[in-house]
């Protein structure tokens, strides 16, 4: 079962979701096992098994058929699960989540007829298609739009960090893109300058730090909005056109 909720009372389920392969992103199936209606207004969620490639679908559920039709001696499938357990079905899977043997077939989703494009990465769910970095890049640069919107409006101070919070988002999605993780803004503003400012990958007029930490330094007023802003937007060229080289290199 695959929408919205459904493939977590299936018996068998498939969520779509994405799994990294080194830099690039593949489209990948959770599968869910163990969940059903019970009857009499009962029922259970099933268990998160193990997440594989898309393409892998197919071969998983045949996998999972064939071994309860061996020896399920009669049993329904959600005895059958529960007799056997999750480590069982996950063992027996786990061949299939290797992601150091995906092929170009690998990147394009069930659904998708375009051509494989080198180190585009694409998840599904419900139908929705997406490029983890781009999106999160997407969605930082986003939150630089309502800067000038409050800046337009002039709320200087609220352009000012929503300008700060679009450079730390947009530094924490290019991190994601290398391996790199962290989760408070103080760790991604140190690390996006010794992962891309220190080694030279990405060339700005002062460090990170220097450039984000300005709203430290300075009073909300018009020209410092603008400034901030405008700085944002050049930050934003150079991460993109970094990560444009860095997928044509992949």
């Amino acid at each position: 079962m695959n929408a919205c909720g459904q493939h977590n009372m299936a018996e068998i389920g498939f969520q779509g979701m994405s799994i990294n392969s080194g830099k690039l992103v593949a489209p990948a199936l959770q599968v869910l096992l163990g969940g059903g209606n019970l009857g009499n207004g009962q029922g259970r969620f099933s268990d998160k098994v193990i997440k594989i490639p898309s393409r892998r679908g197919p071969e998983a559920l045949r996998l999972i058929l064939n071994d309860f039709s061996a020896n399920a001696n009669g049993q329904s499938f959600l005895n059958y699960y529960d007799s056997k357990g999750e480590k069982y079905f996950y063992e027996f899977l786990k061949p299939l989540a290797d992601v150091t043997n995906l092929t170009e077939a690998d990147f394009i989703d069930w659904g998708n007829a375009d051509n494989y494009v080198k180190a585009v990465g694409v998840g599904e769910c419900a139908g929705v298609v997406i490029d983890l970095v781009a999106t999160l890049i997407f969605e930082a640069k986003e939150k630089l739009t309502f800067a000038q919107e409050a800046y337009e409006d002039e709320k200087w101070a609220d352009a000012i960090y929503l300008a700060y919070a679009s450079l730390v988002n947009g530094a924490k999605a290019l991190l994601l893109a290398e391996n790199e993780k962290t989760n408070h803004h103080a760790g991604i503003i140190d690390l996006f300058d010794k992962v891309f400012i220190e080694s030279k990958k990405i060339e700005l007029d002062s460090t990170f730090r220097d450039l984000v930490y300005q709203i430290n330094k300075n009073e909300p007023s018009k020209a410092f909005a603008k400034k901030y802003i405008e700085q944002g937007v050049t930050f934003f060229e150079k991460i993109e056109n970094y990560r444009d080289k860095d997928l044509a290199n992949a």
